[in-house]
């Protein structure tokens, strides 16, 4: 716990993470207006939307603003030798660090989940807030048998899973780079290009099953692994034909990917302190 504390500290030295936080304030507040200036939500299918039009990007973009020096710190500040100290200092040092990722992340989707549905419920005055789901833009066939309001914080706990596999990316990459900047342009730049990769070509399970190609294939595959594709829920649904009671297997998925990223960081984290 002390030592979680203690990553906080560092966190909160960081410039560039205050600099984030404020075009992150700003970005949220910018989308909130627009709401307010070209009409409220008047049904909770459209406040469904939030995560689709601003929540992932803003969760993404807090993301590798916060991150990457939380991998960098000790060797740009060349206080690395501390870690090797103790004995298990490295593996304390690195759990530290993806505990506070994780909480890092829950944090920021806690944010912008409660301020979004706080804001958008509110104008409507949460008028069947606790009716069954009528409609949804991820899922066909049975609907979740959930409350609007219970859906739209399922749709924010499947965007905290998202992150956690997007954060897992960032600290491997800040650990190859070793240079927050490099790190920040480079994660920043994946993630957008996801983002537009599944823009412009939203390839899904279902295609397989429509004439399908091996040319198709690595768009399929990049698709089913993307970071972006779950941040912005497509693979919570898309990859599994859109079925409610499939949800457990993207899940499981984000998991497995998001263990493997975490498991490749302490394997490269205990290489370099073996160096």
């Amino acid at each position: 716990m002390w030592s979680i504390r203690d990553e906080w500290k560092k966190h909160r030295a960081f410039r560039e993470v205050w600099v984030g936080y404020l075009l992150g304030a700003a970005y949220l507040l910018f989308s909130l207006i627009q709401y307010w200036r070209y009409g409220f939500p008047s049904l909770w299918f459209e406040i469904q939307q939030d995560i689709y039009l601003y929540g992932n990007t803003l969760t993404a973009f807090l993301i590798v603003m916060g991150l990457p020096r939380l991998m960098c710190c000790e060797q740009e500040y060349g206080t690395v030798h501390t870690i090797r100290a103790s004995e298990r200092g490295t593996f304390l040092v690195w759990r530290s660090k993806s505990l506070f990722a994780v909480g890092y992340c829950a944090t920021v989707v806690a944010i912008i989940g409660t301020v979004s549905l706080l804001f958008h419920g509110g104008l409507i005055g949460f008028r069947d807030a606790l009716a069954p789901v009528s409609e949804s833009q991820t899922f066909s066939g049975e609907l979740p048998p959930l409350s609007n309001l219970t859906y739209c914080i399922v749709q924010y706990g499947f965007l905290f899973l998202g992150a956690v596999y997007f954060a897992g990316f960032v600290l491997l990459a800040a650990q190859i780079t070793q240079r927050t900047t490099l790190t920040i342009f480079l994660c920043g730049g994946v993630y957008l290009a996801l983002l537009g990769c599944a823009a412009v070509i939203p390839f899904s399970i279902q295609d397989i099953q429509q004439p399908f190609t091996l040319m198709d294939l690595p768009f399929l595959l990049l698709q089913s692994v993307s970071f972006a594709a779950f941040m912005s829920q497509q693979n919570f649904s898309h990859l599994f034909i859109r079925q409610w009671n499939d949800i457990w297997k993207p899940v499981a998925l984000v998991i497995l990917l998001s263990g493997l990223e975490f498991g490749a960081s302490w394997r490269l984290w205990r290489r370099r302190a073996r160096a």
